[in-house]
């Protein structure tokens, strides 16, 4: 199933007729709130990062720049796509979709907001921050909305992996080597845990994407389909979460991590188990945000774990699997 629907536009600015409503309008173009779990997740990259006492300054730099480029991605995508907005529930009141905010005045703020990013990280930070950035924001803000969410119900799988990327940028943005395994373990994490994330969304929302004519997968795979795949990916998401183990070392990490693990895997199996009617929807409803929880839970007590110090169980069984590990290689 491929969506063809005319990306049309909308009407000149109306406003709300106030200065709080503008911001408002521009909050919601720039989706702040996706865009503050991004910079939450930059910021215990760039906490984790061994030098981060030294480069403070970066780190600030490297989470404002997040922020303002996660914002250019967000108007981006609206822009591309204001037709298909107008057909959603949870989106038709966005401000390009009822003609709040003209195109022109959206351009020039996701202009705006993408060069302060660029300014920002080019001079405060390094070459590897300012490139991680870019690459998650054309991947979201175009390959995404460009190319996989019309075309493929995979979309949310591929074009998760741009809104993973900001704990290495806070990382190397804090001074720490871009090829650190910390970092890119939580990348993993973040991209693993977006399909279980968003799929409950979709199911509930499936009806506004098949009018639509957006390939969600529940629209193409139907409900039960989706609802197998949000648990192979929760139980994913349960495995890829103990991988920082290794690389941190955190006994608090650790039990909080399979703990939290095993409860959201056990939401994703009731949901699978349930009849498909107003109650599931319901609760695929509050698996997506109990979801967002989750992963500000493991997020947070990688943080906490980290300050409280590694436990000597863990650091043994951590050098336990690294020579399993090494020792599988070397066979190889």
């Amino acid at each position: 199933m491929t969506a063809k629907i005319a990306r049309g536009s909308v009407e000149p600015l109306t406003g709300r007729g106030s200065f709080a409503g503008l911001v408002g309008d521009l909050l919601v173009l720039a989706k702040a709130r996706v865009v503050s779990l991004l910079v939450f997740t930059g910021a215990v990259g760039a906490v984790l990062a061994p030098s981060f006492g030294h480069h403070l300054l970066g780190a600030g730099a490297g989470l404002l720049g997040i922020a303002l480029a996660g914002g250019a991605g967000g108007v981006i995508n609206q822009l591309i796509e204001p037709s298909l907005d107008q057909h959603m529930r949870r989106t038709r009141r966005r401000p390009l979709a009822v003609g709040r905010v003209s195109r022109r005045h959206a351009v020039a703020f996701a202009g705006a907001l993408f060069m302060a990013a660029v300014l920002v990280l080019f001079f405060a930070t390094n070459l590897w921050t300012l490139a991680f950035t870019l690459l998650g924001t054309l991947g979201y803000g175009v390959v995404y909305t460009v190319y996989l969410k019309p075309n493929t119900p995979w979309n949310i799988v591929w074009g998760g992996i741009g809104g993973a990327l900001p704990p290495i940028i806070g990382w190397t943005a804090a001074g720490g080597a871009p090829g650190a395994l910390l970092p890119w373990c939580l990348v993993a994490l973040v991209s693993t845990w977006t399909p279980a994330h968003f799929w409950p969304l979709a199911i509930c929302c499936r009806e506004d994407y098949a009018r639509a004519c957006i390939p969600m997968l529940p629209v193409t795979h139907g409900v039960d389909r989706t609802r197998r795949e949000i648990v192979r990916y929760a139980v994913a998401t349960l495995v890829v979460s103990l991988i920082p183990v290794v690389a941190n070392q955190n006994a608090l990490y650790a039990v909080g991590a399979a703990g939290f693990g095993l409860y959201y895997v056990g939401m994703t199996l009731k949901l699978r188990r349930m009849p498909v009617d107003a109650d599931m929807d319901g609760y695929a409803r509050r698996v997506f945000k109990v979801s967002i929880s989750y992963l500000f839970a493991l997020f947070s007590l990688l943080v906490i774990g980290h300050y409280l110090g590694p436990s000597p169980a863990v650091m043994a069984l951590g050098h336990l699997l690294h020579h399993v590990v090494a020792g599988h290689a070397s066979n190889l």
